[in-house]
């Protein structure tokens, strides 16, 4: 009798069970795993891969709050330099990661999605972005374009500098964001030592923040954008066959550091490529073969 009462889930070892544990990753499911049994309670905070989707998400010291409010007036600077219209306050935030993450002890791969975007448009513009993170920046590839349809009212003009200035607060915008993400993040990467890749994304798809080894490794007060080339590519419409549509206002931009010296062709196709999927991989992927126009900024 008592061997039929018997769980055979408690025959599998504790490194099968982390296993399992790692290939659920979601964090809400492994916390209720913990109230199963004294023994998952004892394996869950062992999970070296967790996945945490945040609702709602704030820095948990006031000077990231500072940090943060200033960054979006920024935002609200650079958006009404192309379109001065007012724009809604969003609600205030009040979930940590930080501090969702301290009942784990071992993470080594960790993903987190933030519920929104950061970034404020005109109507209909959509902007994606990556960046990847080493001891500085090491690239950041964006996608943009200010609508879709199929007519030629989507033509927002042939020339290069009818909208450069739109391109540029794209650009900037992008960095910020992403200097934004990478700084809010600091508290948590100084509890886990551990880490060995961190991806922090949005669930609008809009920006990613890659951050390797070598960047979990660093402690820094905050994140610095070193000076940076910018190898910019536009097209005022852009014709994407393998999707049926047109893209107006067509623009990638490549931004590596000065000091690393300009990537090669190849380099460069293999971090848009990286970067972008679906309707955006093939107009990022039809823009690497236009001309290219390159910038550069000072470090901020």
């Amino acid at each position: 009798m008592h061997q039929m009462s018997e769980d055979s889930f408690d025959r599998l070892p504790d490194p099968l069970i982390l296993v399992i544990f790692n290939s659920v990753a979601d964090i809400k499911t492994l916390i209720r795993c913990r109230a199963v049994s004294k023994r998952f309670n004892s394996l869950v905070p062992q999970a070296e891969t967790l996945v945490l989707k945040v609702d709602r998400v704030i820095s948990t010291d006031s000077d990231g709050s500072f940090f943060l409010s200033f960054l979006k007036s920024i935002f609200r600077s650079l958006h009404h330099i192309i379109s001065p219209k007012s724009l809604p306050i969003q609600p205030r935030p009040h979930n940590s990661p930080t501090q969702i993450l301290r009942g784990f002890d071992r993470i080594r791969n960790l993903e987190i999605e933030l519920p929104g975007g950061d970034l404020c448009l005109e109507k209909g513009a959509v902007l994606k972005w990556k960046a990847e993170f080493g001891k500085r920046l090491k690239s950041c590839v964006i996608m943009g374009y200010r609508g879709l349809g199929e007519g030629e009212e989507l033509d927002f003009g042939g020339d290069m500098d009818g909208g450069l200035k739109v391109r540029v607060v794209w650009t900037i915008s992008a960095l910020i964001a992403a200097s934004a993400r990478h700084y809010l993040l600091r508290e948590l990467i100084r509890e886990h030592r551990e880490l060995e890749r961190l991806v922090l994304r949005d669930r609008d798809g809009e920006g990613t923040v890659v951050m390797d080894r070598e960047a979990l490794r660093e402690d820094k007060s905050r994140t610095k954008v070193p000076a940076v080339q910018m190898r910019m590519r536009h097209e005022p419409l852009l014709e994407l066959e393998g999707c049926g549509v047109r893209m107006g206002g067509a623009t990638l931009v490549v931004v590596t550091p000065i000091k690393d010296g300009r990537k090669t062709g190849t380099e460069e196709a293999g971090l848009v490529c990286d970067a972008f999927e679906g309707m955006f991989g093939e107009a990022a992927r039809t823009l690497l073969k236009t001309r290219t126009y390159l910038l550069e900024m000072n470090s901020f």
